[in-house]
């Protein structure tokens, strides 16, 4: 029986085709596009990857050079792809192809330490974010969108940048761009002041700030700059006059630059204009029809302010050395003094000094609407002298400060005044707000005025001191940790001690020096030496326990914040036994008032934030009170 036959198989040369073909095959064999799961903090980097942050192109970018056929091109000659992206983009317009080549040109000023490749990326960026040639908008919801913003900051600053890498050099001119020029001029017509008086602009992000807890800064378009005066001129704003100083005389700016709507692919003809704008007044620029904030930094510049500040040498050369009361108690602005805004006076404590408002300074400058609506002025004097003669010391000041700034009284802001004292500073501001009458003295002399003898000079002295009216443009007091009854250190051994060495200003040691010896017809307390200012706070003082019982004007609403340290405020117990180190609850504490905030704190408390939010609740609620 003869078997049937196989198949024959075909030779293998012949069957290799075949086989090429299915092994090509993607029906058999495992995909070639595929997913891994690395997490959502490695997709997240990935996605959020661009030049500023990673030093390379985002995937945004990649993909407008992937489409235009210049991937390998970039990479071999980023100049050459950036050359030809922007004959491209102007024949063919596009937001994210405009946003490529903001990216691709700060990547090359990266590479290159080139500054006009700088200025060309922030260029792009502003036509992507404000240009005209591309009919769609650009979405905020785009993550381009808040790079641009981030990259045409950064661009202009290393654009603009001096060579020696330390400030901007604010010049116009033709500048060289990796594709074509732009010609730039300069306008400082919103920035109050001269280049000669003015003549350093210090860009804000090359400084890191220590002792602010907060570095608060406004969001926007610009290059946040630290202004800082010609030294003769910061020397006379510190010096002032024996009225008043400007303590930060450093102020701050924001650069901006308006280019053309519209691109060009001619070589030459763009043009851009660089901007110089004070921040202490215009927060936005209108840029084709629509509000662009400006991007500020305004802790930087009080950190730098403060930082090589006299201030901080005064704390107790203010203490011991009265006698700089004739040239040193004044009035202390952070800016000129204006009309339409209301003022807001702080006053320190004992051995201090106004630097130590820096962190509440800081918090409020950074509210919008505060900084609007008022101005902080601030009272430095020179702590040891006698209560009643730092209080005179203000008076006098704010009276010809208003008087000069109002000399009609037709501003209704300057009449709105809030003044904040600490500690002595408390005592100093509740004088601003009562009846003074020369009867003070004779109590506190224990008899009339008429067994002193006392001469003209004598007497006028005494009338400035105690002879006053409370303040009609004080329309509201903050009092914190004041010792209203005292403090129980001022009574301790070591403060009489200290109370020795306080030295007092010339005309009330020779006018009054005389008086204090008469040992005949003064109190044994009051003899030897004028009161100072800690022997007013001994919770025994005559001229406290009349300050005490005095009322406060009925057109002043008073608040008051007392430390606590680590009682318990819903404890009555703790709490009229609790202090602050300095003060007990039951001397800061008086009746009535319109809010009593109480704070965990020890007596400098000041630069807490629970004290800071509540004097901004406080001053908020003044700017909507009626």
């Amino acid at each position: 029986m003869q078997l049937p036959r196989r198949p024959m198989r075909a030779p293998v040369a012949r069957r290799l085709p075949l086989l090429a073909l299915l092994l090509t095959s993607c029906s058999l064999f495992a995909p070639t596009v595929t997913v891994s799961e690395p997490g959502p903090d490695a997709v997240f980097e990935q996605l959020n990857a661009y030049v500023v942050s990673h030093g390379e192109l985002s995937m945004g970018s990649r993909d407008v050079l992937h489409a235009f056929g210049l991937t390998e091109v970039v990479d071999d000659d980023p100049r050459k792809a950036l050359d030809q992206l922007h004959t491209m983009t102007v024949a063919e317009p596009t937001r994210m192809a405009l946003f490529a080549l903001a990216e691709l040109s700060y990547l090359i000023g990266d590479d290159d330490d080139d500054r006009d490749a700088y200025l060309a990326s922030a260029i792009y960026a502003y036509h992507y974010l404000f240009g005209t040639e591309a009919s769609n908008p650009p979405s905020p919801y785009d993550r381009r969108f808040r790079w641009a913003c981030d990259m045409y900051n950064g661009a202009l600053m290393r654009a603009m940048m001096a060579p020696d890498g330390h400030h901007i050099a604010l010049t116009g001119g033709r500048r060289w761009l990796p594709r074509g020029t732009i010609d730039l001029s300069v306008d400082r017509s919103d920035f109050p002041w001269t280049a000669e008086q003015y003549p350093e602009l210090l860009p804000a992000d090359r400084f890191r700030i220590k002792g602010l807890t907060l570095r608060l800064r406004d969001a926007g378009l610009g290059v946040p700059l630290i202004a800082v005066p010609e030294p003769s001129l910061a020397m006379m704003a510190a010096k002032g006059t024996t009225e008043s100083r400007t303590a930060l005389a450093r102020t701050p700016a924001t650069l901006f630059l308006r280019a053309d709507e519209q691109l060009s692919d001619a070589t030459t003809g763009m043009t851009g204009t660089l901007e110089l704008h004070s921040t202490q007044d215009l927060d936005i620029v209108q840029v084709a029809g629509q509000p662009v904030p400006l991007e500020a930094d305004f802790s930087v510049v009080l950190a730098h302010g403060l930082s090589t500040s006299p201030l901080w040498k005064f704390s107790l050369r203010g203490l011991f050395e009265g006698q700089a009361a004739t040239t040193e108690n004044r009035l202390i602005f952070t800016r000129s003094p204006q009309r339409g805004r209301i003022p807001i006076v702080f006053v320190h404590g004992t051995a201090s000094n106004p630097a130590y408002w820096a962190e509440m300074l800081n918090v409020l400058l950074n509210d919008p609407e505060l900084r609007s609506r008022t101005q902080c002025w601030f009272f430095q004097y020179a702590s040891g002298n006698p209560l009643l003669y730092s209080a005179m010391s203000l008076r006098e000041a704010l009276q010809q400060t208003i008087e000069r700034l109002d000399p009609d009284g037709t501003d209704p802001d300057l009449k709105r005044m809030v003044i904040i004292g600490h500690s002595q500073g408390g005592l100093v501001t509740k004088l601003m707000t009562v009846d003074g009458r020369i009867e003070w003295l004779e109590e506190g002399l224990g008899r009339p005025i008429e067994d002193f003898d006392f001469d003209a000079k004598q007497m006028a002295l005494l009338e400035r001191v105690y002879e006053f009216d409370p303040l009609p443009f004080v329309q509201r007091v903050v009092f914190i940790c004041t010792p209203h009854q005292g403090s129980f250190l001022a009574g301790r051994w070591g403060a009489r001690m200290v109370a020795k060495l306080i030295a007092f200003p010339g005309e009330l040691q020779d006018t009054l020096g005389s008086v204090f010896q008469d040992t005949e017809k003064l109190p044994a307390q009051l003899q030897g030496h004028i009161p100072t200012s800690l022997d007013n706070m001994n919770p025994g003082n005559k001229l406290l326990q009349i300050l005490h019982r005095t009322p406060i004007a009925g057109w002043t609403t008073p608040h008051s914040i007392v430390a606590i340290g680590d009682a318990d405020e819903h404890d009555p117990v703790q709490l009229s036994r609790a202090d602050d180190g300095v003060v007990t609850y039951t001397s800061a504490h008086i009746e009535p008032v319109a809010s009593e905030f109480l704070v965990h704190s020890g007596h400098s408390c000041q630069d807490k934030p629970a004290t800071i939010s509540e004097v901004r609740r406080i001053l908020r609620a003044h700017l909507r009170s009626p």
